[in-house]
C-alpha cells in the first residue's frame, strides 16, 4: 500500500472519527478541529480555529467547572478523562458528550498543547434516564410491597379468568387461606366468602369506588367484611377490612339505648306518678296512702341508682379506670352484706367457719352481690351461697332453684347486656350487665368465675386466692 494512501486513511480516520477531536493552547485557543467536531457543533473551520476557546463551547456549567476544576487538575495530572459536559450549538442547542484531555509538553516538560477528545453521550444520555426510571419504579414497587406486607386490610388481585395472582398476609389472616395455596386458583374454589366478596360493585378508581359490608362467616363464627374493588385493567383488586369488632361495637352501643332505655322508662314512670300524686293530692291521701307512696318512691329511686351504677362501673371497667385494692380478710366479711338484700328473706348462707381471702373486699362484695341478685330474679325459691375450702383457693357458690340456663347460652351468660329473656316477656328487669360486672371484677382481683354443671337450677361459683 502506498504511503499517500496510508497519509489519506488516517487524515480520513482523524476527520471524520465517530468522536471530535480538538487541539488547543494551553490557555483554550483551539488549533486544531476534526470535521466531526464541526458538525456537532454547528461551527465552520473558520468559525472554531484562532476564533474560540474550548471552554467557550461548553455550557455555563461545564465552563466554570473547566476553569476551576478541569484545567488545573489537568495541569496536575497530565491528563483528565471522561467528564460530562454539554457542548452549545451554534443554533443554542446542547449536546452531551464525555469530554477527555492530555496535556503535550516540549522536551523540557513545559506545557505547549492540549489535546481534547469529545464522546457523544446523547445514547448513554437515555440510557442512564431509562435506567434511573427503572431503579426508581423498582423501588417504588419494593416500598408497595413492604407496604403491602404490613397493611392491615386485606389486598387481593384476581384476573379477569377469576384466578387470584396476588393476596398479602392481611388477606391471608382475614380470609383463612394461605398465598401458597391460593394463588393460580379460582377465587370461588379457594376462598369460603367469595360469593358475597365478588358481589361487590367495581369501581374504575378507588376514589369513586364503593364500600359495602357483606356477611362472610367462618365456620360457626359470625363474621362482616367491609369490601371495595377497583378494576385494575387486566383484573380487579378487592381491598378487605374485617369490620367485625366495629358491628359488634354498633350492636352494644344500640344494646345500652336499647336496654337503658327500656330499664330506666319503668322506675321512672313510677317516681314520677308518685310524686305526681303526692304533690297533687296530699291532703286526701291516708296516712297509710302517703307512705306507700313514698316506699314506691325510695323503691324506684333506688333501683335507679342500681340502674345508674351498674353502667357507670361498666363503663370504668371497659377503659380500664377500675383498680383493685388487694387485701387479706375473713370471706364472711364480703357475705355480711347480703343480710340487707331485697329479699335477703330467701338467701341461706352458709360460711360458719373463718376463712382467710385475698381479694379486694367491695369488690367481693359486688360480685357475690351480682350473683345473689341474679339467682333472685330467676327463681322463687331459696338461693342457697356456701363456702367451700380449697387447697390454693376459697370457693364461694351460689345455687338456685330456677329454670336453669340453658346449653347452647352457658357460653354467652357472662356477656356484656346478654339477657336469656331479651324482650322480658317473663317480667324479670335488669340491664344484662351484673353477670358481666362480676366476671370482670373477680379477673382483675386473680380469682375466676364460672357456672357449675348440674340438673335444676342455676350455679355459679366465685374462686378467690386463699389468704
Amino acid at each position: 500500500m502506498a504511503s499517500s494512501e496510508v497519509h489519506e486513511d488516517a487524515e480520513a480516520l482523524y476527520e471524520d472519527a465517530p468522536v471530535a477531536y480538538a487541539s488547543t493552547l494551553v490557555d483554550g485557543t483551539i488549533i486544531r478541529a476534526n470535521r466531526t467536531l464541526e458538525r456537532w457543533t454547528g461551527f465552520d473551520r473558520a468559525g472554531l480555529i484562532g476564533a474560540r476557546r474550548l471552554q467557550d463551547l461548553l455550557a455555563p456549567g461545564g465552563r466554570i467547572y473547566y476553569e476551576t476544576h478541569y484545567a488545573p487538575l489537568l495541569q496536575m495530572q497530565q491528563s483528565v478523562r471522561e467528564i460530562a459536559v454539554e457542548l452549545v450549538r451554534a443554533d443554542g442547542g446542547r449536546l452531551p458528550v464525555l469530554m477527555s484531555s492530555s496535556l503535550v509538553t516540549d522536551c523540557e516538560g513545559q506545557p505547549v498543547a492540549v489535546r481534547t477528545t469529545f464522546v457523544g453521550a446523547t445514547e448513554r444520555r437515555r440510557y442512564e434516564r431509562e435506567l434511573l426510571s427503572a431503579r426508581l419504579d423498582a423501588e417504588t414497587r419494593a416500598r408497595s410491597a413492604v407496604a403491602l406486607v404490613h397493611a392491615h386490610d386485606a389486598v387481593l388481585l384476581v384476573d379477569d379468568e377469576g384466578r387470584i395472582e396476588l393476596l398479602n398476609p392481611a388477606a391471608e389472616r382475614i380470609l383463612g387461606v394461605s398465598s401458597a395455596d391460593a394463588v393460580g386458583r379460582l377465587a370461588e374454589d379457594a376462598i369460603e366468602s367469595w360469593r358475597e366478596i365478588s358481589g361487590v360493585p367495581v369501581g374504575r378508581v378507588p376514589e369513586a369506588s364503593e364500600t359495602r359490608v357483606v356477611p362472610a362467616p367462618r365456620g360457626e363464627h359470625e363474621r362482616w367484611l367491609a369490601v371495595a374493588a377497583v378494576d385494575a385493567g387486566d383484573g380487579v383488586v378487592y381491598t378487605i377490612r374485617d369490620v367485625t369488632g366495629e358491628r359488634e361495637l354498633d350492636r352494644l352501643r344500640s344494646d345500652l339505648v336499647a336496654t337503658v332505655s327500656h330499664e330506666l322508662r319503668t322506675p321512672l314512670t313510677g317516681v314520677y306518678g308518685a310524686a305526681v300524686t303526692l304533690s297533687g293530692r296530699h291532703d286526701e291521701l291516708t296516712p297509710e296512702g302517703r307512705r306507700g307512696l313514698l316506699e314506691m318512691l325510695v323503691e324506684q329511686t333506688r333501683r335507679l341508682v342500681r340502674i345508674v351504677d351498674e353502667i357507670l362501673v361498666a363503663t370504668r371497667l371497659d377503659t380500664g379506670a377500675f383498680e383493685s385494692e388487694i387485701d387479706v380478710f375473713d370471706v364472711r366479711e364480703a357475705l355480711a352484706v347480703l343480710d340487707s338484700t331485697p329479699g335477703a328473706h330467701r338467701v341461706l348462707v352458709s360460711a360458719e367457719e373463718p376463712l382467710l381471702v385475698r381479694a379486694d373486699l367491695d369488690r367481693l362484695r359486688q360480685a357475690v352481690g351480682n350473683l345473689v341478685d341474679n339467682a333472685l330474679k330467676y327463681s322463687t325459691g331459696p338461693v342457697r351461697v356456701e363456702v367451700e375450702p380449697r387447697s390454693l383457693f376459697v370457693r364461694i357458690a351460689v345455687a338456685d332453684e330456677g329454670p336453669g340456663i340453658p346449653a347452647g347460652e352457658r357460653e354467652r351468660i357472662f356477656e356484656k347486656f346478654f339477657r336469656l329473656d331479651p324482650d322480658q316477656r317473663s317480667g324479670v328487669s335488669g340491664t344484662g350487665l351484673g353477670l358481666y360486672i362480676a366476671r370482670e371484677l373477680v379477673v382483675r382481683m386473680g380469682g375466676r368465675i364460672g357456672l357449675l354443671r348440674g340438673e335444676g337450677g342455676a350455679r355459679f361459683y366465685i374462686d378467690v386466692p386463699a389468704g
